[in-house]
């Protein structure tokens, strides 16, 4: 049997971080392309480099998380259907998790709360499970 393994760029300034997410992902079946920046970031997808995720720090230097995400979604035109985007931040706000869907992520993730949750949502957008929603 041929199972996909989803490829996920993950992109974080601090290197302890992208070490630690970038392990337990990669533990959990995905292929991981670990990013210092959001700048080498947008260069790897203008280039066409392809991902079945994204998954990024909003708070970086230079280009920050909210400026990838907009760059993805109107300068690439990419949609949210074609590739997902899942922000992270380290700390929890309504308003971040408002902006993130204004600014077209498809999910928001919380350092420092159970990996689980950021587990189970890139695997609920990369397509290796399905979510509980019911729109009935």
């Amino acid at each position: 049997m041929n199972e996909r393994v989803p490829k996920v760029l993950l992109i974080d300034d601090d290197d302890a971080i992208r070490r630690l997410y970038g392990d337990i992902l990669r533990s959990e079946g995905f292929d991981i392309t670990p990013m210092a920046s959001a700048q080498a970031a947008l260069e790897s997808l203008l280039k066409g480099d392809t991902y079945d995720l994204v998954i990024t720090d909003i708070m970086m230097a230079k280009m920050d998380g909210w400026d990838l995400l907009q760059a993805i979604r109107k300068r690439l035109g990419i949609s949210e259907l074609k590739l997902p985007v899942i922000v992270m931040s380290a700390f929890e706000s309504g308003a971040l998790e408002f902006k993130a869907l204004q600014y077209g992520a498809n999910g928001h993730y919380v350092k420092g709360t159970p990996v689980q949750k950021l587990i189970r949502e890139a695997k609920i957008q990369t397509g290796l499970i399905r979510s509980n929603y019911s729109a009935t």
